[in-house]
């Protein structure tokens, strides 16, 4: 009995030493999966009634999804910079894709702001930020912001290897199915160590291509307002497929308590093959319909299912985010501009003052597609943004620059004001009957873009004064 007394002591003493000791809480995997040009009602949970999306909706009605997220530009590479640097443009310096002077040099009133075409390598990326906490991380698919994923931080980077400006590789393969095999073996591969995968789709970006036996599938059924494009429904249910896939591993390896899942878009979508109605414009304007985007995060055991927020949200968000899912610090002297959503997850709210928009260049208009945008010539011209609370004030450039500023605000249409609760499709331009509503938010975007040292285009472009004055 005494040795067993012994053997006993032992037993608890090493118990309360080392293996009852409470284990720290597992780090948390990370899955982003990002579309391109997947458009605010382009997903069945979003409302559409023509493209077929279970698997993404099936996942969104079991989490969290938000009505009024944001994309941080209306077109890619500035989004995805935003995003991954988790600075807005101004910091950074990518404002759009390649060139900033795009349409008609005639048509253009001022000289558009030079445009990065990269990250600069001293920017942090939220890959290296999260490195020091133990993740192996990964960034499959579209890149578009200059150096590779890896020289950026990332431990795999993939883009699109055997394919070319198509969706489609010699042998027939399709695209977002080799990217969607790619983070299957990623995951399988670190199943045992906390990843974050950053799967960043080409889909539904053109060229639009898509799967035959899907084409045919949507040929014969019947359209749904402007959601009638068979190739582009198909492209979205290719998407949807990898996204089941995905999810399903998880679940076999035993991953999906302990993996966040967040699904998001680039921008709007593209005004040719779908629409965002009740929303205005699409992919390259700073309407709704190009910067509000469809969204959802899937957590199981931790979000409840059939959940929604209203809250407006912005990619530069979810560096912040993953900082704090992480345990991660914030790196050293470097400006951050997001806000972590995890209250939003918990049921509670974020405190900030507004969210921000610089676009200082121009975006040819699509042929045939005017309508919802400001003028025939351009989806968007120089303009800035600011959302604050239910409130959108658009500042547009040419007209602040060169028709009298502050003190023609009246009546030189340099300014636009919504309210997006009671006109969401922003229809009625409240510039001059709130002014004080108007005052407040201009002098808001004013101050920010001064804190931030956005850059104003301000000389005239000659080629368009040598136009008017021919």
């Amino acid at each position: 009995m005494k040795i067993i007394r012994a053997l006993l002591v032992v037993l608890m003493l090493s118990c309360l030493l080392n293996s009852c000791k409470e284990s720290p809480p597992e780090k948390p995997n990370i899955v982003f999966i990002f579309l391109d040009d997947l458009g605010w009602t382009d997903a069945g949970f979003m409302g559409s009634k023509y493209y077929e999306t279970p698997n993404i909706d099936r996942l969104a009605e079991g989490g969290m999804i938000f009505t009024s997220a944001y994309s941080n530009a209306a077109n890619c590479a500035p989004t995805r910079a935003s995003l991954l640097s988790g600075q807005y443009s101004p910091r950074h310096g990518v404002y759009t894709v390649a060139n900033p002077a795009r349409g008609e040099a005639k048509d253009r009133r001022l000289i558009p702001t030079e445009n990065s075409r990269k990250i600069s390598l001293d920017k942090i990326t939220i890959a290296e930020a999260i490195k020091p906490s133990g993740y192996t991380t990964a960034a499959i698919g579209k890149w578009n912001v200059g150096d590779s994923p890896q020289k950026q931080g990332f431990d795999v980077g993939v883009d699109r290897p055997g394919f070319k400006e198509g969706h489609f590789n010699q042998e027939g393969d399709y695209l977002a199915d080799r990217l969607t095999n790619q983070a299957v073996d990623f995951i399988a591969q670190n199943k045992d160590k906390p990843f974050f995968l950053y799967l960043a789709h080409h889909a539904v970006h053109t060229p639009i291509q898509a799967k035959a036996e899907l084409i045919k599938k949507y040929e014969g059924k019947t359209p749904s307002g402007a959601h009638k494009d068979p190739t582009y429904a198909a492209m979205i249910e290719s998407v949807d497929e990898g996204v089941g896939r995905i999810n399903q591993t998880l679940e076999n390896l035993g991953l999906s308590e302990n993996t966040i899942l967040i699904f998001f878009s680039d921008n709007g979508g593209h005004g040719v093959y779908t629409d965002q109605k009740p929303l205005r414009g699409g992919k390259g304007m700073f309407y709704e319909g190009g910067i509000r985007v469809p969204m959802f995060v899937y957590w199981p055991e931790k979000i409840s299912g059939n959940s929604k927020s209203d809250e407006p949200i912005i990619s530069t968000d979810f560096y912040t985010t993953f900082l704090e899912l992480t345990g991660a610090e914030q790196p050293e002297n470097y400006q951050l501009d997001g806000e972590s959503i995890l209250p939003i997850l918990n049921g509670e709210s974020i405190e900030r003052e507004a969210i921000y928009w610089h676009f200082p260049a121009y975006l040819q208009a699509y042929n045939g597609l005017q309508d919802d945008s400001r003028d025939r010539a351009f989806r968007s011209r120089p303009v800035s943004v600011i959302r604050k609370e239910d409130w959108k004030l658009m500042l547009f450039h040419e007209e602040w620059v060169l028709d009298g500023g502050r003190e023609k605000i009246a009546s030189n249409n340099a300014v636009e004001l919504y309210n997006l609760e009671n006109d969401i499709s922003e229809s009625n331009n409240l510039v001059n009957s709130e002014i004080d509503k108007r005052d407040e938010l201009l002098d808001d975007l004013l101050n920010w873009i001064k804190k931030t040292n956005a850059p104003i285009p301000a000389a005239a472009n000659p080629e368009y004064i040598s136009n008017m004055n021919r």
